[in-house]
């Protein structure tokens, strides 16, 4: 029993020791646009004078849960020393929800606080994204995306383009190469790109079909 209490001692003073000795000294934060420093280590409880010891991985769980978050790791480079490698996600087009524009990343993730970008998506939220950003990626010069129950109408310099399949636009996109490759990956709009539209040109209406393609204006 001595002997048990006196390992049972020993650990005690050694949990006690793991949590004053050690400490945290610095807390690096590389990758973060979006997100501030202060604000990932209030996510995270990794701050200046946390124990070094107990800086474990499950930490990161609570900022990988932010949207704005595609990845995070956690490394130590020496002791007293933490580094947290963050990958954000980039918004590539804004959607209107109800009242408010908030970003949409190349995988479908709504980002509150995101600049206003083009194209602006309409459309009825049903939380899935991919056709409107299949079509994003076909028209990239596209100001603006409307999609309802009767189809999709694209909006651009010079573009005045409505089908109900997002197939025909994504062939009369590439025909007319005017879009990427079906493999590009959607990049953040040039700065210098106006946020959105102003006053429609007057362009001829296309409208496609599976039959043909009908103009009006």
């Amino acid at each position: 029993m001595i002997r048990l209490g006196l390992i049972l001692l020993s650990l005690g003073t050694l949990l006690v020791a793991s949590r004053v000795l050690l400490p945290v000294e610095t807390v690096e934060v590389v990758g973060n646009r979006h997100l501030q420093v202060e604000q990932v280590q209030a996510l995270t409880g990794l701050q200046v004078g946390t124990p070094w010891l107990w800086a474990w991985p499950s930490r990161l769980n609570p900022l990988k849960a932010d949207p704005w978050v595609l990845s995070a790791q956690l490394e130590r480079p020496r002791v007293g020393r933490l580094r947290i490698v963050l990958k954000e996600r980039v918004a590539v087009a804004s959607i209107g929800l109800k009242d408010s524009r908030v970003g949409l990343s190349p995988d479908g993730v709504l980002l509150p606080g995101a600049e206003p970008r083009t194209p602006f998506l309409e459309a009825v939220p049903d939380g899935d994204y991919t056709e409107l950003l299949a079509l994003a990626r076909a028209f990239p010069d596209a100001l603006r995306i409307h999609a309802d129950a009767s189809g999709y109408r694209i909006i651009g310099p010079n573009l005045n383009l409505w089908s109900s399949s997002v197939k025909e636009l994504q062939d009369w996109a590439k025909g007319r190469r005017i879009g990427r490759s079906e493999a590009a990956t959607l990049q953040p709009q040039d700065p210098a790109v106006p946020a959105y539209p102003g006053p429609m040109v007057s362009v001829s209406r296309l409208n496609l079909y599976s039959w043909g393609v009908s103009t009006n204006r």
